[in-house]
């Protein structure tokens, strides 16, 4: 992440996500910003380390009702797009949930098939 407030607006307040813990190696506002959020058993180590041209990472998060949780997040008044839910494997079923987050980071939140 490369702005703090822009990655509590978009993990916190938009996605339901909650701070675990923050951290910052230097004592002072300035230093950048380390820090864990957790949402359900899913678990993200965001910091303000990273190099402005580091490469975008890709998550998979699963979840159970991800179309409930996309219902959610498209009721959510937000400045962030309104994700649906899609069938990547094209079988029938939509399962994933692909949101690029505010640094470029792909989230894909995706619930299992059970056949």
């Amino acid at each position: 992440m490369s702005d703090e407030a822009g990655a509590k607006a978009f993990y916190v307040d938009f996605l339901g996500f909650e701070i675990e813990w923050e951290h910052r190696f230097e004592d002072s506002p300035e230093s950048p910003l380390y820090m864990q959020i957790r949402l359900g058993q899913a678990v993200i180590h965001l910091n303000c380390h990273a190099a402005p041209d580091a490469p975008p990472a890709e998550v998979r998060i699963p979840v159970r009702g991800v179309q409930a949780f996309c219902d959610h997040l498209r009721s959510v008044e937000s400045k962030f797009p309104k994700p649906s839910v899609v069938d990547p494997r094209y079988s029938g079923k939509n399962t994933d949930m692909n949101l690029i987050d505010p640094f470029e980071n792909y989230l894909i939140f995706w619930e299992p098939i059970h056949e």
